[in-house]
């Protein structure tokens, strides 16, 4: 009930009550209360006191359950705020959310969201909330490759949103690699990583050594398929590519096709050093060394390593040796599931 009706009620009650008293018995009296004396006044106004008296009290009453509910209604109305913000950034992939909500309404609902990352339907393009549907919109756009402002989300660079636009962005050249590569911090792995595949492929070797550190199988096999290549080819000692593969955890197999992509361009006195290098230090590069050896038909040196070895080690190799014995000719790349 609003308070000025309540209050109108309560008047027109109390004016009824006094006069229905009032003709009824209009003489006056006084009294002594708890040792209080009370004036002479009509029988009518006494009647009225205690009307009165219940009137200021229920107004106390009302008055002290709106503030609690007032604070309840804000208190709720806080975490309802909180709940879009997790929401949100639900949808946007923020790593680090902790909302504290003080309603038990939302206390389970926000440490499952806060939990939780939310990817929805692709129908699903807006809500009727200004923030759900900036976050609805900017996940479009980006799936989309569209251009988009990103910063006013204050998205962390680890973000996945975050990360494909920055990939966007260098698929457009609107960043190029170098400045990707400047700011590692800023941009992240994976964007560092992409940049990178691309930077190996026409940057100078002294920028590649540089950035070493994001070398790839990927891209390390696209560098050395460079080495004196007649489009940006490059010039590279043997010290200085053995520098960059310690860079990577290769396994033998990386070895083979190491060896594989070296074999486009590298002159062959070059490439059997470096494995011959290599295999001095690492027995993992040993199986490297034996197909650059039969891959540029340099038998008997093959055969001679192998006839020094265990009877169990590089069986693959000693088959194919056996093979060219018995005037079974196959290319090694092909013996070894390598494209020629």
């Amino acid at each position: 009930m609003q308070l000025k009706r309540y209050t109108i009620a309560s008047l027109i009650l109390m004016i009824l009550v006094a006069a229905a008293v009032y003709s009824i018995d209009s003489e006056s009296i006084s009294f002594d209360l708890l040792g209080m004396h009370f004036p002479n006044l009509p029988i009518a106004f006494w009647v009225v006191v205690p009307l009165a008296i219940m009137y200021v009290a229920s107004l106390l009453h009302m008055g002290v359950f709106a503030l609690v509910g007032n604070f309840k209604l804000r208190r709720l109305n806080k975490d309802h705020e909180k709940m879009i913000d997790a929401l949100r950034d639900a949808l946007l992939g923020v790593g680090e959310r902790n909302y504290v909500y003080k309603s038990d309404a939302y206390k389970l609902m926000g440490k499952l969201i806060d939990n939780a990352l939310i990817l929805p339907y692709e129908t699903l393009r807006i809500v009727g909330n200004e923030k759900i549907d900036e976050a609805l919109e900017l996940m479009r756009n980006v799936k989309e490759k569209k251009k988009v402002e990103i910063k006013k989300f204050h998205l962390a660079s680890n973000t996945s949103l975050v990360i494909q636009n920055n990939l966007n962005r260098f698929e457009r050249g609107e960043i190029d690699a170098d400045s990707i590569l400047a700011r590692p911090d800023s941009y992240g792995e994976i964007v560092c990583a992409k940049a990178y595949e691309s930077y190996v492929k026409t940057a100078s070797v002294g920028s590649v050594i540089k950035f070493k550190h994001h070398f790839s199988k990927v891209s390390l096999i696209d560098f050395v398929q460079r080495i004196n290549a007649a489009e940006n080819g490059i010039q590279i000692t043997n010290e200085e590519l053995i520098t960059v593969f310690a860079s990577l955890k290769l396994e033998t197999n990386d070895w083979i096709d190491l060896s594989a992509a070296m074999s486009k361009n590298m002159l062959p006195e070059q490439r059997i050093r470096l494995f011959e290098m290599l295999s001095e230090h690492n027995d993992d590069a040993m199986e490297g060394y034996l197909y650059t050896l039969y891959d540029l038909q340099m038998i008997d040196t093959a055969n001679e390593i192998l006839n020094n070895t265990a009877h169990a080690d590089y069986q693959i190799f000693k088959a194919y040796r056996d093979l060219k014995r018995a005037n079974k000719h196959y290319d090694i790349a092909i013996f070894l599931r390598r494209s020629c």
